[in-house]
């Protein structure tokens, strides 16, 4: 940017003295320049000299070559040109239809007056703060109470006319009155004995203007409150000592559950992976396992669908593993002989189930059975399934409050079948051992 040339400081370019313009002379010192022109700050530039906008207002703009004279730094939005007016060229005079918009734009409908600023349709703020003054006077001339309307403002200091201020000075006095009479009363429930006087309250309010009355017992109250809080606290021990034993009897239940599902010959464990947790989830392995921890069954299952990627990151079977492993179909035969006439523990007994009796509605389906679920349900029908993460997770008894019952616990496997099953195994040899889990 050019410098601009000038005969005095602060003089616009188009003024040859200061004796000419006086009014234009600049009011304080620059702050700054910027390409040799001066900077003020906010009240301190020369009077005359105008911005962009403020030129466009007037029916102004630059003329060809013409510099700014200063500039006005604002905090925020940085430096505005200034100019000088009387080298600006005058605009082409607006039509008629124009300058009736735009005075339209600016004509208030209140007062129909024509404001400097854009009012958008709304009252100017004239009008706004006459309505604004006259809301407050009438307010001023309103009752608080009866809400009856006046020529003189009420009292500022209640602001009600004179029966309401009796009526409220009444209700004043008597609710001191009640609350002194609360504060000199036995706090028994039915009690109306006075354990203190008036005077003395009094008194002791006078001292401690900011201190807590504890209203005073009297003494047979006094007897039977602490005879009742005694007896609160003996029927909580009692409570807390009931379930602490039912507690005890509930662990030692499921202690007795688990010991007699390991030294039981007709135990088995089972568990499956699968394609995912959907209702149409397939197997893609399946293991069986006696309580003394031998391996009745392990084998992949071909799905004869694609594993989901994710499924496969959680228990690493992909569709290369089950490529060349038997359908469910060919499984069906083994599984049914290791489940027959056994109880069958399944951890989340609902899930297992639920996908063994869609891939025997599969199976089915596929071998011409009329009724595919009814045959399905006549295969799990057959058979005795017990869940385990119930009981184990009663056993652990890590109580939620947000579900009101204890938490389900998880299982801690490797999520492959086989390790999933011993995982159930030492779940249940856990829940076996004596006094392993506290019960306070």
């Amino acid at each position: 940017m050019s410098t601009a040339t000038a005969t005095a400081p602060g003089v616009p370019a188009s003024r040859s003295s200061t004796d000419e313009a006086p009014g234009r002379v600049a009011r304080g010192k620059p702050v700054d320049t910027e390409d040799g022109v001066a900077v003020y700050i906010w009240g301190q530039a020369p009077a005359g000299l105008q911005t962009q906008t403020q030129l466009a207002a007037a029916r102004l703009r630059l003329s060809e070559g013409q510099l700014p004279l200063a500039y006005l730094r604002h905090r925020k939005h940085g430096d505005f040109a200034l100019y000088d007016p009387a080298a600006a060229v005058k605009m082409r005079a607006l039509p008629s239809s124009t300058k009736k918009k735009m005075e339209a734009r600016r004509t208030c409908p209140t007062c129909g007056k024509v404001r400097k600023h854009i009012v958008r349709g709304r009252a100017c703020s004239v009008c706004r703060n006459a309505a604004e003054l006259a809301r407050r006077r009438e307010r001023e001339r309103t009752c608080f109470g009866c809400g009856a309307v006046r020529e003189r403002p009420y009292p500022k200091t209640h602001g009600r006319c004179r029966d309401c201020r009796r009526a409220q000075l009444a209700e004043e006095r008597a609710r001191k009155e009640r609350a002194l009479l609360h504060a000199i009363t036995c706090p028994g429930l039915v009690c109306t004995v006075k354990t203190a006087s008036k005077a003395e309250y009094r008194r002791w309010r006078e001292a401690n203007p900011y201190g807590y009355w504890r209203a005073r017992w009297c003494p047979p109250c006094e007897e039977r409150n602490e005879r009742e809080a005694a007896e609160a606290e003996q029927r909580a021990r009692e409570a807390r000592e009931a379930e602490r034993e039912a507690r005890r009897r509930e662990v030692a239940s499921l202690q007795e559950w688990a010991a007699a599902a390991l030294a039981d010959d007709s135990v088995v464990v089972l568990d499956t992976e699968t394609t995912g947790l959907d209702s149409e989830a397939c197997l893609v392995e399946v293991a069986v396992v006696s309580a003394g921890g031998d391996v009745l069954l392990d084998s992949l299952v071909n799905p004869g669908v694609p594993i989901p990627r994710d499924a496969s990151d959680l228990h690493g079977i992909t569709d290369e593993l089950v490529a060349t492993a038997p359908s469910f179909g060919q499984l069906l035969v083994d599984l049914t002989r290791v489940l027959d006439g056994r109880r069958v523990l399944i951890y989340k007994r609902s899930y297992d189930v639920g996908r063994l009796r869609w891939e025997l509605t599969r199976h089915y389906r596929a071998a011409g059975h009329e009724d595919p679920a009814a045959s399905a349900a006549a295969w799990l029908e057959s058979m005795t399934y017990e869940d385990v993460l119930v009981p184990y997770s009663n056993w652990v008894g890590d109580w939620s409050d947000y579900w009101g019952n204890y938490a389900w616990q998880r299982l801690g496997g490797d999520h492959r079948a086989l390790g999933d099953c011993r995982a159930v195994l030492d779940c249940l040899r856990a829940m076996a051992a004596p006094a392993a889990v506290p019960v306070d």
